[in-house]
């Protein structure tokens, strides 16, 4: 399936301020790591066919038009100048000048590494700006399953979309020192607005999670859990503070959401753990155990390692070296390529 987004402004200020409000929270605990691989130019007839991969991908079609195929889906994608696509599942696929045109076959995004400038051509017809998006938590959280297999946003006049999209290809094209660091930041409000765009959609309210934040009901139960997880909640709390009966909010809110109102409140407080774990170093288990809703350091130990399979200060241990080995990977990488351009 694929969502072609355009703008609707039928969506209420009130309620599009919740919808955001929730969104935000999620995304603050998910820890988005946007990556930008390169920047390419392409002349006539031009074909790319990428590998599948375990993250979602993203194409921004910077000039020309072109088509887009995904393994496994009936015919192709019209793309035009300005173009996004977001692939949350990075299937494998092609992006394509003409529905014949020859392919540059098995393309990896990272073999050139980061921030590169691909020339494949001297007289080039077409630029794309291909990249990442990554979530250390999507485990815990799986926010991309909400989505569908593709998303496609077309370009629109005076849009902030439009704005991040000029900036990172001026961006990628310059030879500014960190520039890896510039894009990787644009290409996270990238990501945002591609979402906002996509909710906006008419009919949104069918496409579950992202649809239960617009029912009056299941939102706002949704923005209590998210905002207050350290409230003792149950069936029957939230559906009163919906002014429900139980039994409807239960079928309701498993209808929408695609899971119990309990068993989602479950993997909300982990995955607020998970971010309390990795981020906030000098907060106790005990502390966190009580921010997140658990009476206990003991039950909420046991909660995370029967969902994890890891005890929680094993989990902080684990991620705390991982992430110094990436930042340091990062740092010699940006000095390295400063140093070659002096």
């Amino acid at each position: 399936m694929v969502w072609t987004v355009y703008d609707n402004s039928s969506i209420s200020f009130c309620l599009w301020s919740r919808v955001m409000d929730s969104l935000s929270h999620v995304l603050n605990t998910v820890r988005l790591r946007s990556s930008v691989y390169c920047r390419s130019e392409l002349g006539s007839p031009w074909g790319l066919h990428f590998a599948p991969r375990s993250c979602a991908v993203f194409h921004a079609l910077h000039r020309g038009n072109g088509y887009l195929c995904v393994e496994g889906d009936a015919g192709l994608l019209p793309l035009r100048e300005g173009d996004v696509v977001l692939l949350p599942g990075g299937e494998e696929h092609s992006i394509l000048e003409t529905p014949d045109a020859p392919l540059f076959r098995n393309l990896e995004l990272d073999q050139w590494g980061e921030c590169a400038l691909m020339r494949w051509s001297d007289a080039p017809t077409a630029v794309i700006l291909c990249g990442t998006f990554d979530f250390e938590h999507i485990g815990t959280y799986a926010l991309l399953k909400h989505l569908p297999r593709v998303v496609h946003i077309p370009r629109s006049e005076n849009s902030a979309l439009n704005s991040i999209l000029a900036l990172m290809a001026s961006e990628a094209e310059a030879g500014r020192p960190a520039k890896e660091v510039a894009l990787r930041r644009l290409a996270d409000i990238l990501f945002i607005q591609i979402i906002q765009r996509w909710v906006e959609i008419e009919g949104i309210e069918r496409c579950g999670w992202f649809g239960a934040l617009h029912d009056p009901l299941i939102g706002r139960a949704l923005e209590l859990i998210h905002a207050q997880p350290q409230h003792s909640w149950t069936v029957a709390a939230l559906a009163r503070a919906v002014a429900c009966s139980r039994s409807f909010f239960a079928a309701r809110f498993t209808a929408l959401v695609g899971e119990p109102p309990m068993e989602y409140l479950r993997r909300w407080r982990l995955q607020l753990a998970t971010h309390l774990l990795m981020d906030h170093a000098h907060v106790s288990a005990g502390d966190i155990a009580a921010r997140i809703g658990y009476h206990s350091e003991a039950a909420f130990s046991k909660a995370f390692k029967r969902s994890l399979g890891i005890a929680p200060g094993a989990y902080r241990k684990r991620h705390s070296a991982a992430r110094s080995s990436t930042d340091a990977r990062d740092v010699n990488g940006i000095m390295n390529r400063n140093s070659a351009n002096r």
